[in-house]
C-alpha cells in the first residue's frame, strides 16, 4: 500500500468509507461494564514514506513496530525468543546504515527481501537459524514493484502466494511510444502459469508478509545488527563459521558459531567484501528518478505498463500501482545526468561504486515532472496527491564473479550477488529465485542429508548463469529504451575467464522497421524469461545430461526445465493444479503417469512400486515422506481409485494376485487427469500411455530426471549422487522432525558420468 488506510466500515457486507475505523475505537475494547479486554491494540507510527516532498503535502504509512520491528520493537523481544549462539545458518540482511535520531522518514533505511527469503525457506525446514538486518524497520515504501509468475509459483509452494497476488493489480497490457509513434499497444504475455502475468506488489508490503510469516515460525529479525567480523575456521568442526555480531545501537558485541553464513547485505555488500569476491561488470551512466503518486494525465495508456522514449529528451516507464497510484520512471539526461555523472566520479574514492540509490542528487520533483512532459509531449501530465517516494538511481550491471566461497560455508545472493536496471522487473523476482534455489540445499546439508561438494556448487553456477542472462536481457532493452550504443558488460560464464555478453539483436538505425524487427527478436526469445518460467541448464548432479540416439524418451520435457503446472481433478467436488499437491521446501516430487493403470502400463507402473518405493528401494533409504512426495496421475476418475489400485477393470471382477501397487498405495497421492486428451497432464508432460513415465521434480519445481517406471536404477543413481542416507531423527527447532546426520549411499558422488566438479557446458532452454 502507498499511504495509512482510511477508516471503513463492512456494515453493508462490502468495504465503504467511514468517519471513524473500529479498530482505533477504545469503546471497542472494554465490556458493557467498563472492564477492559485482555487484547491491547499495539501502538501504531505513521512515518514519512518519503524524504522529498511536493506542494500537495506529505504522505504517511501507518506501521505497526511490535509486529515488524523485531528486536526494536517498543516491547522488546518477547519471553518465547531466545537466539541461539550455535545456529545452522546466519544471515546477514541489510545494507544501509543505521540513523539514531527522532526522525521518523525510513526510507533512509533499505534492507533488501533475499534475506528473509532464505528464512522463510529455513523456517519451513526447521533449521536453527538467525537473521541479522542493519535496518531498524523493514522497507516503508518504493523499490521493487513487480511479481513474475514464476516467483508466484515458488511462494505457492511455501503457503504465501494468495496474500502476495492479492496485493495490487495484474499487468494487462503493454504500450510502448517512441518519439511521438505508438510502436506497441497490445495485451501483455501470458504464461501457462496459474499465475498468468505480472502482478504489481511492492517490496515494502512482500517483506511485511515475510515477517509475519516467520514470527509465525517463532523468528524474530534481529534489528540495527550486523556481522562486524567472521572466519571460516577448521572445516572438520560442526559449526565452522565464527562471526562477531554488533549492535549498531548498544555497541554490544557477541560471538556466534554457524554451519554456513548467507550475505544478504546488499550491493556495497561487506561479506562479498571480505570474501575478495570481484563484482564484475559496469557502472552506467543512466540516471533514473522515481516518483510514486497520483497522477493526472491525458496519455490514455496511463493503465497500461507503458514505455515512452524521445530520442531528445529520454524515456520514461509507467507502472500502475494499487489505490490509484502509478510509478513513473523518468530517465535523467542532458546536463543534469552529466553533473551526477562528475559527482559519481569525484566521489570513486568515498563510496563504492556498486551502490545504486544516489541521495546527494539535488533533484526536485519539480524538475522530474518537466522533464517527464517533455518526453510526454504532446500528452501531459501532473501530480494530484503527496509523493509516496521519491527517489534517484543510476543503473549499474554486475555480477559477483562467484555467488560461493571456495570451502561452500558462505554463499551471497539478491544485491549483492547481482544489480542490473529495473527494465524485466528482475530484481526483487531475482532474490527470491535465488532463495528458492539456496535454502532446500543448505536445508539438506546443514542436516547431513546431503554432499555438500556434489549440492552446494550447483547453487552457484545455476544462479549465476541466469544473473548474467537477466544482465543481456534487461541490459538490451534498457539499451534500446535509452537509445544507447554502450555495449554490455563482460562477465564469468562457467569458465574462469570474463566472456563477452551479447543478445545478437536485430541492428537499430533509427527506423521505425528496424524497431520493430529488435521488438520482434527481443519479445519472442525472451518473453518465457522475462516471467521466470525459463533459465539456463546446467549440467550436474542435479541436473544430468539427457540420453541421446532413444527413439523415445519417458517425456518430452529436458532435465533442468520447469515443471509445467497443469489442471487437475483432485477429488470429486474440486479441481485444482498439479503444483497443489506438490507444496513445501525441501522434498522431491516424484511424479508418476500411470494412465488409466490397465494393460502393459500396469505391469511397469508395479515395477516401479515394489523396487523403488518397497524395502530396499531410494524411498525407503533416503528418507520415506520425509524426503520425497509421491503423485500418481492416473487417467481415471475419483470413484475408480479403489478398484484401480485392486486392478479391477471395467466388468472385470478379477483382482491383482499379489497386490501389485500396495508400495505406491501406501504412500502416494493420487491427482485424477480427467481432461481431454488435448489438454491434459498426460499431453503437457508428453507421456506414452503404454509405458507411463516418472519424473522427478527439484523442491524448488525444476525437472531433476524423468525415466520410465522400470529403469528405477536410473532414479537410484541419480539420488545417491548427492543425497546422503538419514541415521536419526531429532525433534527440530519448531518441533518438527528434522533429520541432521547421515552417511554416504555410494564411495562415488559420480552421476551419469558427472562429478561436482563437470560444469563444463551449458544449455538454453
Amino acid at each position: 500500500m502507498a499511504r495509512s488506510l482510511p477508516p471503513n466500515t463492512w456494515k453493508r457486507g462490502f468495504a465503504e468509507p467511514a468517519e471513524t475505523a473500529t479498530w482505533a475505537d477504545e469503546g471497542y475494547y472494554v465490556t458493557e461494564d467498563g472492564e477492559k479486554s485482555h487484547y491491547a491494540r499495539p501502538p501504531a507510527e505513521e512515518p514519512l514514506t518519503s524524504t522529498v516532498h511536493n506542494s500537495l503535502g506529505r504522505n504517511v504509512l501507518r506501521t505497526w513496530p511490535t509486529l515488524y520491528n523485531g528486536t526494536e520493537s517498543p516491547h522488546g523481544a518477547p519471553d518465547w525468543w531466545k537466539p541461539s549462539k550455535e545456529v545452522d545458518v546466519l544471515i546477514c540482511g541489510g545494507r544501509h546504515s543505521y540513523r539514531s535520531g527522532k526522525s521518523r522518514s525510513l526510507t533512509s533505511i533499505i534492507a533488501g527481501p533475499f534475506g528473509l527469503e532464505v528464512a522463510v525457506s529455513l523456517a519451513r525446514q526447521g533449521l536453527n537459524f538467525r537473521i541479522l538486518d542493519k535496518a531498524e524497520a523493514p522497507l516503508p515504501a518504493g523499490r521493487a514493484d513487480a511479481i513474475q509468475p514464476r516467483t508466484l509459483e515458488f511462494l505457492h509452494s511455501w503457503g504465501l502466494a494468495e496474500e502476495v497476488s492479492e496485493e495490487g493489480p495484474s499487468i494487462i497490457s503493454n504500450t510502448l511510444y517512441k518519439d511521438g509513434q505508438r510502436l506497441v499497444h497490445a495485451p501483455s504475455f501470458q504464461s501457462d502459469s496459474k499465475y498468468s502475468n505480472l502482478h504489481v506488489c511492492t517490496q515494502g508490503q512482500i517483506e511485511r508478509i515475510y515477517i509475519r510469516d516467520l514470527l509465525r515460525h517463532n523468528t524474530y529479525v534481529e534489528r540495527c545488527t550486523v556481522v562486524e567480523t567472521y572466519e571460516s575456521g577448521d572445516d572438520s568442526r560442526s559449526h565452522p563459521i565464527r562471526a562477531v555480531l554488533k549492535n549498531l545501537k548498544t555497541g554490544q558485541t557477541e560471538q556466534v558459531n554457524a554451519k554456513y553464513l548467507i550475505g544478504a547485505d546488499g550491493s556495497s555488500s561487506k561479506i562479498r567484501e571480505q570474501l575478495e569476491i570481484p563484482f564484475d561488470g559496469i557502472t552506467t551512466d543512466f540516471y533514473w528518478a522515481i516518483i510514486d503518486c497520483v497522477w493526472k494525465t491525458d496519455f490514455p495508456y496511463i493503465l497500461s505498463l507503458s514505455v515512452v522514449t524521445s530520442a531528445e529528451h529520454g524515456a520514461c516507464l509507467m507502472v500502475p500501482r494499487e489505490d490509484g497510484y502509478t510509478r513513473f520512471y523518468t530517465q535523467i539526461n542532458g546536463e543534469k545526468a552529466r553533473e551526477l555523472a562528475r559527482k559519481r566520479r569525484a566521489r570513486r574514492n568515498a563510496f563504492t561504486l556498486e551502490d545504486t540509490r544516489i541521495d546527494d542528487h539535488g533533484i526536485t520533483p519539480e524538475e522530474v515532472l518537466e522533464q517527464a512532459n517533455r518526453i510526454l509531449a504532446p500528452y501531459t501530465v501532473e501530480m494530484v496527491s503527496p509523493i509516496s517516494w521519491f527517489a534517484v538511481w543510476k543503473v549499474s550491471e554486475r555480477v559477483a564473479r562467484t555467488f560461493s566461497s571456495p570451502d561452500l560455508r558462505v554463499h551471497l545472493g539478491g544485491d549483492a550477488a547481482h544489480v542490473h536496471s529495473v527494465f524485466g522487473a528482475f530484481g526483487l523476482n531475482s532474490s527470491l529465485y535465488d532463495a528458492a534455489n539456496l535454502g532446500w540445499k543448505l536445508g539438506l546439508c546443514a542436516r547431513n542429508l546431503a554432499e555438500p561438494s556434489s549440492l552446494l556448487p550447483t547453487y552457484d553456477n545455476e544462479r549465476r548463469l541466469f544473473a548474467n542472462r537477466v544482465i543481456r536481457c534487461s541490459g538490451s532493452y534498457l539499451r534500446f529504451i535509452c537509445n544507447s550504443p554502450l555495449p554490455l558488460p563482460e562477465l564469468r560464464g562457467l569458465g574462469k575467464e570474463l566472456e563477452t555478453q551479447d543478445e545478437k539483436l536485430p541492428v537499430l538505425d533509427g527506423s521505425r522497421e528496424a524497431d520493430m524487427r529488435f521488438l520482434g527478436v527481443f519479445f519472442e526469445r525472451n518473453n518465457k524469461f522475462l516471467f521466470g518460467m525459463e533459465a539456463p541448464i546446467v549440467p550436474s548432479a542435479i541436473c544430468p545430461p539427457m540420453s541421446t540416439g532413444a527413439k523415445q524418451t519417458p517425456t518430452t520435457l529436458g532435465n533442468g526445465v520447469r515443471a509445467p503446472n497443469p489442471r487437475v481433478c483432485l477429488e470429486a467436488s474440486r479441481t485444482a493444479y498439479l503444483y497443489d499437491k506438490m507444496t513445501g521446501i525441501s522434498r522431491f516430487h516424484i511424479v508418476i503417469f500411470g494412465s488409466d493403470l490397465r494393460g502393459p502400463v500396469r505391469k511397469r507402473i508395479a515395477s516401479f512400486s515394489r523396487q523403488a518405493l518397497g524395502p530396499e528401494g531410494f524411498f525407503t533409504r533416503f528418507g520415506g515422506s520425509a524426503r520425497f512426495n509421491v503423485v500418481l496421475v492416473v487417467k481415471a476418475l475419483p470413484r475408480e481409485k479403489d478398484d484401480l489400485y485392486r486392478g479391477k477393470g471395467d466388468g472385470d471382477d478379477t483382482v491383482a494376485e499379489d497386490d501389485d501397487l500396495r508400495y505406491l498405495r501406501d504412500v502416494a497421492t493420487v491427482v485424477y487427469d480427467d481432461r481431454s486428451p488435448d489438454d491434459d497432464a498426460h499431453y503437457w508432460y508428453g507421456i506414452n500411455h503404454a509405458r507411463g513415465a516418472v519424473v522427478v521434480v527439484r523442491p524448488d519445481l525444476w525437472v531433476g530426471i524423468s525415466a520410465w517406471p522400470e529403469n528405477t536404477m536410473a532414479i537410484d543413481e541419480y539420488f545417491a549422487g548427492f543425497l546422503l542416507e538419514p541415521v536419526d531423527e531429532p525433534a527440530g527447532r519448531n518441533g518438527g522432525s528434522v533429520e541432521v546426520a547421515g552417511k554416504t549411499a555410494d564411495g562415488s558422488r559420480r552421476v551419469n558420468g558427472y562429478t561436482n566438479g563437470d560444469f563444463a557446458a551449458v544449455r538454453e532452454v
